[in-house]
């Protein structure tokens, strides 16, 4: 390609090199430079056409072959120096990780593979905005950026693709995960990865957040110290937001209403102790074995069907199966008699029967969770956009509703209709076209043995069902997790882009992470290099590194690890991605 007049020579090609790799003999000019991490180029003739390859530098090499003499050594620990030597006899070595090439036809550039190795003292030169700009000119609307390159003020081109066949789409479904300790930035990367999707109309968005956090960005309030504007860029972008809260998702299995009357604490308040939980479980199955056979799950809130549930716990033979002892069964029998009496029955429905029986009640408010589901899968013959769903499932944000055994048999609950639903499209000749977002990913998939026939094996069995066949069905997964090695291997290994912050150069994480990059020592010397985000002494010089692996950019076509700083300041992510200008693109 012809090179604007602002270009800038870092180096020459040297030897040895590969296809792959190549060996850069820095000029003097760039000596002083920070070159490691920057994105360069070099012109190339390749099958009789002109090609630009473009890469990373990921190390650079100082040698100095008198300084390597032992008898030169001896000297200079003495003067500390040799004038004739000292310095200007230094060459700098750089080593290029070849990324992408692109052959030059009919005044445009198409995707290439180097099969060549240019030849020794071939110039390499800094690959400015507008040289990436005329590579990829395109492919401009389908590029988005999430930061720059993580050696120059270059920003490093992604695309993030639907997950069906039309305009941008990818015509599958991908897996994608995000990795980094606390702190390194991996919920601000998430959520620019979100906003990226965000732009096809017709993907349906799930994020399932067990901590709050995106509940509260999508309701305006801030968290963290990004001050991304969510909210507001999704109302610009005319994206519908959906967000319901535990309370808001109608239950419908009565094998759930019988776990939360132990876990919202009811049978406690038979005078069951919360240590006992084999007769805590036995009384709440009595009190639901009286009730389904006569009773629909959705209309058992009234306090009349309360002192039916109290009534079949105080039965001889129902007391009985509570509690083999007879002194037991009796102060259980009177404690429920005691309930029984009107002041006390009242309160007992007001504070603790009604609030679980609305959870499985219907009303304008409340959604079944197929409901949710289906709305997420779009129609590809209509044009209605689909919406962004947040499930908040967190502590915080369901005071009073909450227990660990709600919020896993909730995510069961959702896997399982994900994955009917999505089978389902497919039969109708479509794809879903849904990414699910999972924070904490780590939490509810955790890696190593766990106990069989606990929730969090099943929880865990069926997310990695839920990864292995809804990918073809068109459900894309993002797993956000402070642990690499924490996250459950089945699940680890299904995953085909990767971002790694900063935080997993240690141990079993370190280990995990080179097996990811195909034990690439340079790449790891690199990701070593990255500078934790709270060591910067002020907030406007803070770096958030990461490195990318897997097909995210039009220039990792060779399969090699890309790094990049992300976005620190949200109105540069908005200007550059053109968020503001209230545009979608309609897809199938």
């Amino acid at each position: 390609m012809t090179l604007p007049q602002n270009t800038q020579y870092i180096g020459v090609v040297g030897s040895p090199s590969t296809n792959t790799e190549l060996t850069i003999d820095l000029l003097m000019e760039a000596t002083e430079e920070r070159v490691v991490g920057a994105l360069v180029g070099f012109n190339a003739t390749q099958d009789g056409r002109p090609i630009t390859t473009v890469g990373q530098i990921v190390s650079v090499e100082l040698r100095n072959r008198w300084h390597e003499d032992s008898v030169f050594r001896n000297l200079i620990k003495r003067t500390g120096e040799i004038p004739p030597i000292t310095n200007r006899q230094d060459t700098r070595i750089a080593s290029l990780v070849v990324g992408a090439t692109f052959s030059e036809r009919d005044n445009r550039y198409e995707p290439d593979v180097l099969g060549i190795v240019p030849p020794t003292g071939t110039r390499i030169f800094r690959v400015n905005q507008q040289i990436l700009d005329e590579l990829l000119r395109m492919y401009q609307n389908e590029i988005f950026y999430l930061g720059k390159a993580y050696g120059n003020e270059v920003m490093l081109p992604m695309w993030f693709k639907h997950f069906g066949s039309g305009q941008a789409g990818a015509g599958e479904a991908y897996h994608l995960g995000i990795f980094g300790k606390t702190g390194s930035g991996k919920s601000g990367l998430a959520k620019m990865i979100l906003l990226a999707y965000a732009r096809h109309s017709k993907m349906g968005i799930l994020v399932i957040d067990p901590q709050g956090e995106f509940s509260l960005e999508l309701e305006g309030r801030s968290v963290g110290q990004q001050g991304l504007a969510m909210k507001q860029v999704l109302s610009e972008m005319k994206r519908e937001v959906n967000l319901y809260k535990i309370s808001n998702i109608q239950l419908d299995e009565w094998e759930l209403f019988e776990e939360l009357l132990v876990s919202l604490k009811f049978t406690e308040q038979l005078g069951i102790p919360a240590t006992s939980m084999d007769n805590s479980r036995r009384a709440a199955e009595v009190i639901r074995n009286a009730l389904q056979g006569t009773h629909r799950l959705d209309s058992i809130i009234s306090i009349d069907i309360l002192k039916e549930a109290l009534e079949s716990v105080k039965e001889d033979r129902n007391a009985e199966y509570i509690y083999s002892s007879r002194s037991r069964k009796e102060q259980l029998q009177n404690r429920v008699k005691e309930l029984l009496n009107e002041s006390n029955l009242n309160q007992l429905h007001e504070q603790h029967w009604a609030r679980i029986a609305n959870l499985f009640a219907s009303g304008p408010n409340q959604k079944k969770l197929y409901s949710i589901v289906d709305s997420l899968i779009a129609d590809s013959r209509s044009e209605q956009a689909s919406p962004l769903v947040v499930i908040d499932i967190s502590q915080s944000g369901n005071p009073g509703f909450w227990s660990e055994g709600l919020q896993n048999r909730i995510l069961r609950k959702l896997l399982s209709v994900l994955i009917i639903r999505s089978q389902d499209s497919l039969k109708n000749s479509t794809t879903a076209n849904v990414l699910v977002m999972l924070d904490e990913a780590h939490r509810y998939a955790p890696s190593g043995s766990i106990e069989r026939g606990t929730q969090v094996d099943e929880l865990r069995t069926q997310l990695r069902t839920a990864v292995r066949e809804t990918r073809k069905y068109g459900v894309g997964w993002c797993f956000i997790s402070q642990t690499l090695g924490g996250l459950d291997t089945e699940i680890v290994q299904q995953l085909r882009i990767l971002f790694f912050g900063f935080g997993l150069a240690l141990g079993e994480e370190f280990r995990r992470l080179r097996e990811f990059i195909g034990g690439d020592d340079r790449a790891m010397d690199l990701y070593q290099s990255f500078r934790d985000p709270q060591s910067f002494p002020r907030r406007e010089l803070r770096e958030f590194p990461f490195m990318a692996v897997g097909p995210v950019s039009p220039l990792s076509f060779s399969g090699r690890p890309l790094f990049f700083n992300a976005f620190t300041d949200p109105d540069e992510f908005v200007q550059v991605n053109r968020l503001r200008q209230q545009f979608s693109l309609l897809t199938e």
